[in-house]
């Protein structure tokens, strides 16, 4: 009789023997019609070339940016500038612009595609990203050179400087694109001194006028301390000895807070706000009131923290007072004229 051969669970070695071949066999056959992997027969972009046309300036609301090439492998499907500002642009502001590339047919975009490919030529500015969409299509991102804004560029001209001589306050025009303006006192032609920085377009120059004179003021608007405006000269405040006095008399009121020049800080529920000796207050502006300067909201509420004023920020502290030549709680430093420093 013919011996059969198993393994430990009985298994017919023979028959397994018999499985495994034509295991094996069908591999053959199912492997056999199909080719290997087909090789890429595309050929990869290795740098491309984009002009940068920008007609973007300080004071402009709109973003007009080209962007081309002349590449044969690939060409720009959309530009866009994807930090407009809500209002214009300023100076020193920095356009972004998302460039979409698109290879042409028979060319692809290889993994890991570096920024150093991508050359510029046209406006200034730097790739700052590369980012691989598909093998088809390029996302990238350039940063153009900081805006520069040019004197003829602002409207800081004030117009019509006058006095009111029954108060001795000096008045004069709104500069349309001055943050803030600064004065200069003369009397009899020499100089007395200057005052900055002034939000209004009124200063009352009483603490000054101490003595019968020629009084005049200069004023000129500043965007910011290396913008300014020309100066402005005012007429002539003729002053004699008992006017002098009479102005004193009337100062003395104002900083003592009694009189009926003074005002009154009010406050409810909401917060507070500065009541004039007329029963006026002030509205979206500043008011220098003892000396300090304080910004009112559009219902006249004091604010505090960061304002924005005429394009720039200004820090009021927990009372509303702005702070000048400070570092404010976040750590950032305003001027002697309380506006924020440029940050390096």
């Amino acid at each position: 009789m013919r011996n059969t051969i198993r393994n430990s669970k009985g298994t017919d070695i023979k028959s397994i023997r018999t499985w495994v071949l034509a295991l094996a066999a069908a591999g053959m056959a199912i492997s056999g019609p199909f080719p290997a992997l087909a090789e890429e027969d595309r050929t990869p972009v290795e740098e491309v070339s984009l002009d940068v046309e920008s007609a973007i300036e300080v004071r402009d609301t709109g973003s007009d940016v080209s962007v081309t090439t002349d590449s044969d492998e690939c060409y720009v499907s959309n530009v866009d500038v994807t930090n407009e500002p809500n209002g214009e642009w300023k100076h020193k502001d920095k356009p972004k612009v998302q460039v979409s590339l698109e290879a042409e047919r028979d060319y692809y975009f290889k993994s890991g595609f570096a920024k150093k490919k991508i050359k510029l030529t046209g406006s200034g500015g730097d790739v700052t990203s590369v980012r691989r969409k598909s093998d088809e299509e390029l996302i990238v991102t350039i940063t153009l050179d900081a805006l520069k804004a040019d004197d003829n560029d602002y409207d800081l001209d004030t117009e019509d400087a006058e006095w009111n001589e029954f108060s001795a306050v000096g008045e004069w025009g709104d500069s349309e694109d001055a943050a803030y303006y600064e004065l200069r006192l003369y009397r009899n032609e020499k100089f007395v001194t200057t005052i900055r920085p002034v939000k209004e377009t009124h200063y009352d120059f009483s603490k000054y006028i101490d003595s019968a004179g020629s009084y005049r003021f200069e004023v000129r608007g500043l965007y910011n301390s290396s913008r300014k405006g020309e100066w402005q000269e005012s007429d002539i405040f003729e002053v004699t000895a008992e006017k002098a006095a009479e102005i004193q008399t009337a100062a003395a009121y104002k900083q003592s807070g009694s009189g009926p020049a003074a005002g009154t800080w009010k406050n409810d529920a909401v917060g507070w706000w500065y009541c004039n000796s007329d029963g006026s207050y002030v509205k979206n502006n500043w008011q220098q009131i003892d000396g300090k300067w304080y910004f009112f909201d559009e219902n006249g509420y004091r604010k505090t923290g960061w304002v924005s004023w005429k394009e720039q920020w200004y820090f009021l502290n927990e009372n509303g007072e702005m702070l000048t030549n400070s570092v404010t709680p976040d750590g950032k430093y305003v001027g002697e004229d309380g506006v924020l420093a440029a940050q390096g």
